[in-house]
């Protein structure tokens, strides 16, 4: 599992996550992540 706390969902690191969940899902490791990307987190405000 991976979380992705990224505030832009398709970002670098979602691309070095899924990077990561490829190899991984190579040597039959079931893998998901999490996004916050677009997510009201309180009392955050992304200012």
């Amino acid at each position: 599992m991976a979380i992705n706390g990224s505030a832009r969902k398709d970002g670098n690191t979602a691309i070095l996550i899924n990077t990561v969940f490829e190899e991984l899902n190579k040597a039959g490791m079931e893998t998901e992540m999490i996004q916050f990307a677009g997510k009201m987190i309180e009392p955050c405000k992304a200012c």
